[in-house]
């Protein structure tokens, strides 16, 4: 039987956030990645870089996708230690996670 339940999610689920990337050419620069949390590719996802303008996709789209947590307590395999879902904190990346819904087969 499908519900509607909450359950924790990572913030990172929450919808676009911004991602700093290093460029490879100047240690000085950074790129802006606007990222897709729901995106299940790298190509998902925007960048502010000149090769995202010029080619529609970049190495900095790659790391930002690599780097997504996404972390959510029905689909992963790891869960929460009591004093992680007491204190909303993601167990995979350690930042805050919040109560969402989400339909389940229980």
């Amino acid at each position: 039987m499908t519900q509607i339940v909450a359950r924790q999610q990572c913030r990172s689920l929450d919808g676009w956030y911004p991602y700093k990337a290093q460029s490879s050419a100047d240690e000085d620069a950074h790129y802006v990645v606007h990222v897709n949390p729901w995106a299940n590719r790298s190509e998902q996802h925007v960048c502010e870089c000149k090769g995202y303008q010029y080619r529609g996709r970049c190495r900095h789209q790659k790391e930002a996708h690599l780097d997504h947590c996404g972390w959510n307590e029905v689909d992963s395999e790891i869960q929460q230690t009591p004093e992680e879902a007491k204190n909303r904190i993601c167990p995979e990346c350690g930042g805050p996670t919040h109560y969402a819904m989400w339909e389940v087969d229980e």
